[in-house]
C-alpha cells in the first residue's frame, strides 16, 4: 500500500514538473518581440454644442510603449489612465470647430498626452493613438 502511494505521488510530481516546464517553454519573451500596443477600454464622451449634448463619441485610446518593459507599467496604471482620460474628455469640448459631428483628434491628443504624463513616468509611451472614433447621435426623447 505504501509503495502504491509513493508511486502515485511520484507520478503526480512528474506531471506537475512537466507541466511547469511546458509552461516555461511556451512563455513568450517580450524583449525579442518588441513593444505591444496597450488598448484602453472604450470611453463614451459627450459631444456638446451650445451647452447641449448633440452626439456621443465612442473613443478607444491605444498606447504604444517606448520599450517592452513599458507594457507592464502601462497595464498597471490603466484604471488611473482611464480616470484622467474620462475627466479630460468630459471636462472640455471634443468637437471640431468646423464640423460639429466630428471629434477634433488633433486638439484632443495633446490634452490626453498631458494627462497621461501625470500618471506614467516620462518616456514610457512612444505614441498615443485613436482607434476609429464612432459618433452616435443622442436619441430623441419621446
Amino acid at each position: 500500500m505504501h509503495r502504491v502511494r509513493t508511486r502515485a505521488w511520484l507520478a503526480l510530481l512528474c506531471l506537475a514538473l512537466g507541466a511547469s516546464e511546458a509552461r516555461a517553454a511556451a512563455a513568450v519573451d517580450t524583449t525579442t518581440l518588441g513593444p505591444v500596443d496597450v488598448q484602453m477600454p472604450t470611453i463614451l464622451a459627450p459631444m456638446v454644442i451650445d451647452n447641449r449634448i448633440e452626439n456621443y463619441a465612442y473613443i478607444t485610446i491605444v498606447l504604444k510603449p517606448a520599450a517592452p518593459a513599458g507594457i507592464l507599467a502601462i497595464r498597471e496604471k490603466v484604471p488611473f489612465l482611464q480616470d484622467v482620460f474620462l475627466r479630460e474628455l468630459n471636462g472640455a469640448t471634443i468637437v471640431k470647430a468646423d464640423d460639429p459631428k466630428s471629434v477634433d483628434e488633433a486638439a484632443l491628443k495633446p490634452r490626453l498626452i498631458a494627462r497621461m504624463n501625470q500618471i506614467l513616468p516620462a518616456g514610457t509611451v512612444a505614441e498615443l493613438k485613436f482607434e476609429p472614433i464612432v459618433v452616435a447621435p443622442v436619441q430623441a426623447q419621446r
